[in-house]
């Protein structure tokens, strides 16, 4: 059996960006509202051309959220913004 010593985290930083062209008015919605689902909401910011995502504490599954409300996964960019 392994054991670790000393400070372990489950928590990473993660961000994403979508093309706001791409989405519907719903999904726009779903992704503004999608705070009502956890107790650690992304940061949404909606531009004039884009919709972006930050957080700190990666506890909610953001990908598998936009997959649920039909995000093609194909126009999401992830990364550090």
């Amino acid at each position: 059996m392994k054991i670790r010593n000393g400070f372990v985290s489950n928590s990473s930083s993660s961000s994403f960006v979508i093309p706001l062209i791409k989405i519907t008015g719903k999904q726009l919605v779903d992704i503004q509202n999608h705070g009502e689902h956890t107790d650690c909401p992304w940061s949404i910011t909606i531009t004039a051309h884009t919709v972006d995502g930050y957080t700190d504490m990666d506890n909610f599954d953001m990908r598998e959220f936009l997959e649920n409300i039909g995000i093609d996964e194909n126009i999401v960019k992830w990364g550090r913004l």
